[in-house]
């Protein structure tokens, strides 16, 4: 494969999974199911296929949860010029309550859960997209999560 070509699907990919955390943690959850290809799947808390479902299921979230996805170690590896697959690890911060809604910091609080994603992504009309996104936990602490 080009070496351009390479870097370019790896930045694309790699602001993919950013965006996926800034929209999930700011509730912009249409722009949220269009990181997804049409029939894209998530497979977090069960699995949800294509970007309405996937919007619906991010709407039934409760709006007193906070949440910030905190991604590292993001290694994308292009399969070829439409596909390519991904590593991206996770430290998830939430809070679930009357507090989340307020403008001031929440106190007190320890990692929901540590994990990664394993992504497929796909070129489409749109750009790079999720074709499959599951999340793998190594850690997790049953007060938060």
């Amino acid at each position: 494969m080009d070496p351009l070509l390479h870097e370019h699907i790896c930045r694309a990919c790699e602001r993919l999974s950013v965006s996926y955390a800034v929209y999930l943690d700011t509730q912009r959850y249409d722009a949220f199911a269009a990181l997804f290809g049409a029939q894209g799947v998530l497979a977090v808390a069960g699995r949800v296929a294509g970007q309405a479902a996937i919007a619906k299921a991010m709407e039934r979230r409760p709006a007193e949860l906070r949440s910030r996805h905190v991604l590292t170690n993001i290694l994308i590896e292009p399969i070829h010029d439409t596909r390519a697959t991904g590593i991206t690890y996770l430290s998830l911060y939430r809070h679930i309550g009357a507090a989340s809604l307020l403008e001031k910091p929440i106190e007190g609080f320890t990692p929901a859960a540590i994990g990664h994603y394993a992504d497929e992504l796909e070129l489409t009309p749109d750009g790079w997209r999720f074709a499959h996104r599951e999340l793998h936990l190594a850690f997790k602490n049953s007060d938060n999560f």
